[in-house]
């Protein structure tokens, strides 16, 4: 059976903006080395990072259409593509929906109602809930450290965004201008201690990032993380349902380590299918 699952959350998320201390022993000895003045091309790119970044983070609600692609090395050494759709919706400063279809089909739907954290899996016919502690930002960090969910780029839900990548992105560089996503879009190239990602960012007065691509240089085969965000609305009409966690009748609640884990380990002897649990 061929392997689906990518990374636990906590590596998506922490690998992004290396959490950690980005400072190793060998950093230490060329602290007081002489720091090169960046180039324009890398003033630009800096720039446009943050702006996006900062404009993300003081939206008040957003909805964006992800479609993703990932690559998992499997056992025999061979890279494998899986795939998956989400519709993410959110409305600060605590709710958030974001539905997804896998490339298996199967279903999964988070919800953040500014109480609980409810996680459904249509397929499996479960769903695990634990109690949204304070904001959206807190709830998510909860969800992908404490309660080890895999969420794709959950940076971009965060109101800190900026401030997540001034501190973290260690290089950035200016790629192209391409008009190859629709509009015309800045690509930007840049690194954090432990990973390299590019962005492909809109120009004008809503600097929405179209494209993101994550490389995971440090783990065996540089794995893949890619994704395009299409449909971004700055002003969505949520109506009363979109942030009320409704599961089918004949579901089951079951605690969130049981079914709802990210660790390949982790998985019963019946494999990614008998998991039920979210990409």
């Amino acid at each position: 059976m061929l392997r689906n699952r990518f990374l636990p959350a906590v590596t998506l998320l922490a690998a992004l903006f290396a959490w950690a201390n980005p400072a190793t022993a060998d950093d230490s000895a060329t602290a007081d080395a002489p720091v090169a003045e960046p180039t324009e091309s890398q003033q630009f790119a800096r720039q446009r990072l943050l702006e996006m970044a900062g404009y993300l983070g003081d939206l008040k609600k957003f909805s964006v259409n992800m479609n993703a692609n990932y690559d998992v090395l499997q056992d025999s050494g061979q890279m494998i593509e899986f795939g998956e759709v989400r519709e993410i919706s959110v409305k600060r400063p605590d709710l958030a929906r974001i539905e997804q279809v896998a490339s298996d089909g199967k279903r999964d739907l988070l919800v953040f109602d500014g109480k609980e954290v409810s996680v459904y899996s249509a397929d499996a016919e479960v769903y695990a809930q634990a109690a949204q502690p304070a904001d959206l930002d807190t709830a998510v960090m909860y969800l992908v450290e404490d309660l080890q969910l895999r969420l794709p780029l959950a940076p971009l839900l965060l109101t800190t965004f900026r401030q997540l990548l001034e501190s973290r992105v260690v290089e950035a560089d200016f790629v192209e201008t391409t008009d190859l996503l629709g509009p015309s879009t800045d690509h930007i190239a840049a690194r954090t201690a432990v990973m390299d990602f590019q962005v492909w960012i809109a120009d004008g007065e809503q600097p929405w990032p179209l494209r993101i691509v994550m490389t995971y240089n440090q783990m065996e085969g540089s794995p893949q993380f890619r994704a395009n965000l299409s449909n971004w609305n700055a002003s969505p009409k949520f109506d009363k349902k979109t942030f009320v966690f409704e599961p089918a009748a004949d579901a089951n609640l079951i605690p969130f380590a049981a079914h709802f884990t990210t660790n390949p380990d982790a998985i019963p002897a019946g494999g990614a299918e008998a998991s039920g649990g979210t990409q």
